[in-house]
């Protein structure tokens, strides 16, 4: 097996961890392939280098990421694009999207002999069309509009199937895919939805309204966000925790679940609702 190893090399010790799970790997026959510009901290042994994300993950059987939430995050994309299982090894706080604990990295043998599970994850495709130009972005955890500096609150109309759905007087809104709804979405007043279900969350932030709740939407069809605000408050996209652009008043947000899915590893030990009671609760 070839495995492609990214890292979250802000975080201290990581380079001393990682020549742990490249020693786990090399004993049991697996082959690992790392960014070029890890090399000075990772040289010798059975390791290969490579100068392009794409090439390296191309070229292997599975991703494995090391960091935190947000380390996932960004190379589960790459694992929907190339469609390569993706696991993480939690090197943060929470770690809620990772696979496994640094302290479980005997399943690392689990993952080199082919013996896990995949876990079929939804992607949100996110389409901005601002002033005629389209752009498309991708999130495995949500994507926000928010206002900027202001304390003025930011007036919002949300359809669906071309259908007028509400409107919301708020600081914000977050679009979340299931993974996404233990995320931002969870602490703004949303509910958890299972993971492998395929639907659009959407949830206000700080709503000015004694009546305005979160909606699930079918992944099937676009949900369509506009800011009626006529002022110049300051309206930004953030997607996957990234701040991406500022919105104008007519520019149009759509979005949906995309066709690509990210394939996450599991072991069949620990299901999600067990995770939850462990990570959510203390239990």
């Amino acid at each position: 097996m070839k495995v492609a190893l990214f890292l979250n090399i802000t975080k201290p010790g990581i380079f001393t961890f990682a020549r742990q799970v490249i020693d786990k790997f090399d004993r049991c026959g697996a082959e690992v392939w790392l960014p070029k510009s890890y090399e000075q901290d990772l040289v010798g042994g059975n390791v290969n280098f490579g100068a392009d994300i794409d090439d390296i993950v191309t070229t292997c059987d599975v991703i494995l990421a090391i960091g935190g939430d947000g380390t996932v995050i960004r190379f589960a994309k790459y694992a929907a694009k190339f469609e390569k299982p993706i696991l993480g090894i939690n090197f943060g706080r929470v770690g809620f999207v990772a696979g496994i604990e640094k302290d479980e990295l005997g399943k690392l043998e689990q993952l080199a002999d082919g013996r896990y599970d995949v876990q079929k994850r939804s992607l949100l495709e996110v389409k901005v069309n601002k002033n005629g130009d389209m752009q498309t972005f991708w999130a495995f955890n949500d994507a926000v509009i928010y206002k900027g500096e202001s304390a003025k609150i930011i007036d919002f109309s949300v359809s669906f199937k071309e259908n007028e759905v509400c409107s919301y007087c708020a600081d914000g809104v977050i679009v979340a895919t299931p993974t996404g709804s233990t995320a931002y979405s969870l602490s703004a007043g949303g509910p958890i939805v299972d993971p492998e279900l395929d639907c659009i969350l959407l949830t206000p932030v700080c709503a000015h309204s004694l009546f305005s709740r979160p909606i699930v939407f079918s992944g099937s069809d676009f949900v369509v966000i506009n800011s009626t605000t006529r002022e110049e408050t300051g309206v930004f996209l953030s997607v996957d925790g990234n701040n991406v652009l500022s919105l104008g008043e007519f520019d149009r947000v759509a979005i949906r679940s995309a066709a690509k899915k990210v394939n996450m590893v599991t072991f069949g030990d620990e299901g999600f609702y067990k995770k939850l009671q462990r990570k959510l609760l203390g239990k």
